[in-house]
């Protein structure tokens, strides 16, 4: 009778939901700031607390300067194995076009670096567990970096205050 229980007990915890992952998010660098959009790499470490390994979709991320400004969102493909009990780093590079080119060259026209942020998720799924894990991330787009988005996006146009 014992074992019976032991037996059950141990298919009743075998065959359990997994738990989430957990994310920590580690950088969002900028990679290209072009006529077309800005270029970033989303650094993030996932743990899976699991006894089984589980697989990441997708990532979505949306972009914000200076705290007010929409760049867009963008889905990209992000296929990995996230072992079971292990720490896993995700690497995936991200290209959003621009919304709005005017908004873009008033903040050049302050003469300062720019905050951006990242927010975004992590499309993590398998056969019993799917789930879109929340994360965010900042950094600062250099003026010179801006600067040279504007002049490749708008030649000829000469802007006064810009350069």
């Amino acid at each position: 009778m014992r074992s019976l229980l032991l037996a059950a007990a141990v298919t009743l915890v075998a065959c359990s939901r997994p738990e989430p992952p957990t994310l920590k998010p580690e950088a969002a660098v900028v990679t290209a700031i072009t006529a077309q959009g800005i270029d970033l790499r989303v650094q993030i470490q996932a743990y899976n607390p699991n006894g089984i390994d589980l697989t990441t979709r997708s990532m979505k991320a949306n972009v914000v300067l200076d705290g007010k400004y929409d760049v867009g969102t963008v889905t990209v493909p992000a296929p990995l194995k996230l072992s079971a009990k292990q720490w896993t780093p995700i690497q995936v590079p991200l290209s959003v076009k621009w919304q709005d080119l005017t908004s873009i060259a008033a903040l050049g026209a302050q003469r300062r670096g720019v905050p951006y942020q990242v927010n975004g998720t992590v499309a993590i799924g398998g056969e019993t567990l799917n789930v879109d894990l929340p994360f965010r991330l900042a950094g600062t787009i250099t003026h010179e970096q801006l600067m040279a988005a504007i002049g490749n996006s708008l030649p000829g146009l000469g802007l006064p205050g810009l350069r």
